[in-house]
């Protein structure tokens, strides 16, 4: 009888321990049409453009923020030129780490208007670079080349794709 007793008076409920559950997984900020401006010694470098911004810093995801529904970037040269434009479906911050990963349907048109078409693609913010390790393709004015892996600057400037795979030169008409 004791027993019985001990156990129903210890603990929380179900109900309260799911919400502290529910509560570590939501993010601590939200927002709608977001235009977010980055900028290096009073100098815009990039304008991020999404339909949805979700900030999450809690126990179960620290210092991450999640582009759900797409982004559109644009990256400008330290006198204010457009230089490159990515889009994506989906795309994650790390505060900690520098890192960006977006994801889907990702595009990257460089200042030469060459384009890049890949699944995943990751932008390291610290050492200016960007890379993928999934099946890329990149249209260029004379050649269309494809293949595994990916690397490059952050411009999409000097790229090389790890493992090519094929390559078929463009006619002029």
């Amino acid at each position: 009888m004791y027993l019985v007793a001990i156990l129903f008076s210890c603990g929380n409920s179900m109900k309260k321990i799911e919400e502290m559950n529910i509560q570590d997984t939501l993010p601590i900020e939200q927002a709608k049409d977001v235009t977010v401006f980055y900028s290096d010694s009073g100098i815009v470098r990039a304008k991020l453009k999404t339909p949805s911004l979700k900030r999450y810093d809690n126990k179960q995801v620290r210092g991450v923020t999640k582009l759900p529904l797409g982004l559109n970037v644009i990256f400008y040269d330290s006198v204010g030129a457009e230089e490159s434009k990515l889009s994506a479906k989906y795309g994650e911050k790390f505060d900690q780490t520098g890192i960006i990963e977006v994801k889907y349907d990702v595009v990257v048109v460089n200042a030469d208007s060459e384009k890049l078409f890949t699944d995943h693609l990751v932008w390291d913010e610290r050492n200016n670079r960007i890379y993928s390790d999934v099946f890329v393709k990149i249209i260029t004015k004379d050649k269309i080349i494809w293949g595994d892996g990916f690397e490059s600057d952050d411009k999409f400037e000097n790229y090389k794709i790890l493992k090519p795979k094929g390559e078929i030169p463009i006619k002029d008409k």
